[in-house]
């Protein structure tokens, strides 16, 4: 699909031809992807107001099917453990409990996986957020312990995804209606690009997807 399709791929709320919406739809009839000022508090809320919100995982994913392959939907374990799980565990029991410390820590909602080009190498994570500022604070104490600079993780007002494709399908993750959040001290985008206070102090909202 090319990139220019996307607003109409996942229009606000719109009928997919089922009688049913894409469960995406933006806050007061903003555009997503197309944040607005961070205003006068500075905390980001008013960015946060023109991404993107879904209803249920199915509408990260028809978001995420927008912009690039996204096969095999599903919430198996393994699939959805991310980077900020820690050490992966062959054991499913510790498996479970790793998931469920990072959910209660991150306010993970609901978790669901789909498979990129290459299933084994390019999975994609679908997160719905409880509390987005709780969200940001654990994303930031964990990019900071981590030390890495890079835009991991893009975000719209209640969900997450984890994109493991090319730098193009994350741009137009961003059209389709979300931000990168980067919590890292050193993270300077290149210029023209948007850098907007999100919820939590020392991190940011951002269309550079470097």
């Amino acid at each position: 699909m090319d990139a220019t399709d996307l607003p109409s791929a996942v229009a606000c709320g719109g009928d997919d031809g089922t009688g049913q919406g894409d469960g995406l739809a933006a806050a007061n009839g903003a555009p997503r992807g197309d944040a607005a000022d961070p205003g006068a508090d500075g905390n980001g809320r008013t960015a946060q107001a023109g991404l993107g919100k879904a209803a249920d995982l199915n509408g990260v994913a028809k978001l995420v099917k927008s912009v690039t392959e996204c096969d095999g939907f599903g919430r198996d374990k393994e699939d959805t453990f991310a980077d900020i799980d820690g050490d992966y565990s062959d054991d499913d029991a510790a498996l479970t409990a790793r998931i469920e410390a990072t959910n209660k820590a991150f306010s993970i909602k609901d978790r669901a996986s789909c498979s990129g080009e290459s299933a084994i190498d390019d999975v994609h994570k679908m997160m719905l957020i409880d509390d987005m500022a709780a969200f940001e604070a654990a994303y930031k104490k964990y990019q900071r312990s981590d030390g890495d600079t890079d835009t991991r993780y893009f975000v719209g007002q209640n969900f997450a995804v984890q994109l493991n494709g090319r730098s193009d399908e994350e741009e137009a993750l961003v059209r389709a209606g979300t931000l990168g959040i980067n919590c890292s001290p050193n993270f300077v985008p290149s210029a023209g690009f948007r850098n907007e206070p999100a919820q939590v102090d020392g991190c940011v909202l951002t269309d550079y997807v470097g």
